[in-house]
């Protein structure tokens, strides 16, 4: 179960979005299918190409307060100096990956992990992350 983090900058463009999560999943091995879940931050519930990539791609979009964004800061692999500034956490993508990681995760033993840095395409950029097993450290 693999949780897909989205960021873009206003009024991005769906395919950028959609090169983003293409450049991630190919980075990590994975296919569309084995992608859950979109995951975005709250504040962009505004953005018409969010929705219009779930639509497009028939999965979920999860919008995350900015509070569960926050908690994944430390796990976070890039920062982006403008959202450091902006939004006090080091990447939307990938804290959104991880929170949403976390909400797929089937247990309290779980923890999220990033299956890599952020990808970017124009203005979007793509984070994923799945649940592993504190003991086994196996990816779920």
């Amino acid at each position: 179960m693999i949780a897909a983090g989205l960021g873009c900058r206003k009024g991005c463009a769906s395919a950028d979005l959609v090169r983003a999560l293409e450049t991630a999943l190919a980075s990590a091995g994975r296919a569309l299918s084995d992608v859950s879940a979109l995951y975005a931050p709250e504040f962009k519930a505004e953005e018409s190409a969010l929705v219009e990539i779930a639509r497009q791609l028939g999965k979920p979009l999860v919008l995350l307060g900015m509070d569960a964004l926050q908690l994944q800061a430390a796990h976070a692999l890039t920062q982006s100096a403008q959202v450091a500034v902006r939004f006090g956490i080091p990447s939307i993508a990938e804290t959104a990956a991880l929170a949403g990681a976390c909400a797929l995760a089937e247990s309290s033993a779980m923890r999220p992990t990033l299956l890599g840095p952020r990808q970017i395409a124009g203005g979007a950029s793509c984070a994923l992350a799945v649940a592993t097993d504190f003991a086994l450290g196996d990816p779920q």
